[in-house]
């Protein structure tokens, strides 16, 4: 952040950063998937990403070096962030259009509330919260709605199948947000991220490897800075800003950005790509942004997140 600028000009650039870059995340995957295999995407992302954080905390003398145990715990919550959910996200884009997917993703903070509530000693829900729960069930079921009446008729399994993979995406990201709690990590918040997103890379890197990815790969201008803009906005950029804003803000304000990233990922969708949404999918949609914001506002007593246990990379 330009040290010149008044904190609160800081918050405001640090939100908008968040809101436009992560919610723009999923129109540059859209652009990468046309041209380049999932996994390819995600390894050229997290490697790239990888190396600029690496160099910020040589930089900076942020220490990298972590305890053993710690190590295998970061690349675990790593591996569910950036391999498995982020490779997921990317596959899924190839079946349906980027706005949709922002939404079924946009449930993740739902997916987190509720493993927590089945976990002993973890946060649980009140009645309000309960209530979102519910609401997001029928947005769901809304936004799946045309598909499942297409499919029935032999049409449109494509967008089933879109929407299986997103739902395990937002599963992984879940686990690994419950994980990152639970390790209560004692390290320095962009460490941490460094190593997490190191070990997703080489993961990615070796999915890509065995399926033969960079054979099949077609190395276009679009499809490089898709990733390029994926790397340095959307991980580095946007990580920065939300590691500041956590800092400086209510950890309650700053997941806002779990219900206004869909609304940017869907009017981008609009604008650049012609998406649309059915009339089904658009009452839907609306119901799982407001389930978001009710189950995330229903805390009334959050416990204080650990150091980094709020690092999410969502896109």
């Amino acid at each position: 952040m330009p040290f010149h600028l008044s904190q609160k000009a800081r918050i405001v650039l640090a939100f908008a950063c968040v809101y436009f870059f992560w919610g723009s995340t999923y129109g540059a995957i859209h652009i990468a998937a046309l041209h380049l295999a999932p996994p390819l995407v995600g390894a050229f992302r997290t490697l790239i990403a990888a190396a600029m954080l690496g160099l910020f905390c040589l930089a900076r003398g942020i220490s990298l070096r972590v305890p053993r145990r710690t190590a295998g715990q970061l690349a675990l919550v790593g591996v569910l962030f950036m391999s498995v959910n982020n490779v997921l996200l990317i596959w899924a884009e190839t079946k349906v259009a980027s706005g949709y997917a922002s939404l079924v993703i946009a449930m993740i903070p739902i997916l987190v509330a509720l493993i927590e509530t089945a976990l002993p000693g973890g946060e649980t829900l009140n009645l309000r919260g309960w209530l979102g729960t519910l609401l997001a069930a029928a947005g769901m079921f809304a936004l799946l709605w045309p598909s499942l009446r297409r499919a029935a008729h032999g049409a449109d399994r494509q967008t089933l199948a879109g929407f299986a993979i997103l739902v395990l995406a937002a599963l992984a990201f879940a686990i690994g947000s419950v994980l990152s709690r639970r390790f209560r990590f004692q390290v320095d918040p962009f460490a941490a991220t460094t190593w997490q997103v190191a070990a997703a890379s080489l993961v990615n890197l070796a999915i890509a490897l065995a399926g033969g990815n960079f054979a099949s790969a077609q190395w276009t201008r679009a499809g490089v800075l898709a990733i390029l803009y994926l790397a340095v906005f959307g991980s580095v950029v946007g990580l920065t800003a939300y590691v500041y804003l956590l800092q400086h803000v209510a950890v309650t304000k700053v997941s806002t950005y779990a219900f206004v990233n869909p609304v940017i990922a869907v009017l981008l969708g609009v604008l650049l790509f012609h998406e649309r949404l059915a009339p089904a999918e658009i009452a839907g949609s609306v119901l799982i942004l407001f389930a978001v914001a009710t189950v995330i506002l229903s805390r009334t007593k959050p416990a204080p997140p650990p150091p980094n246990s709020e690092l999410r990379i969502s896109a």
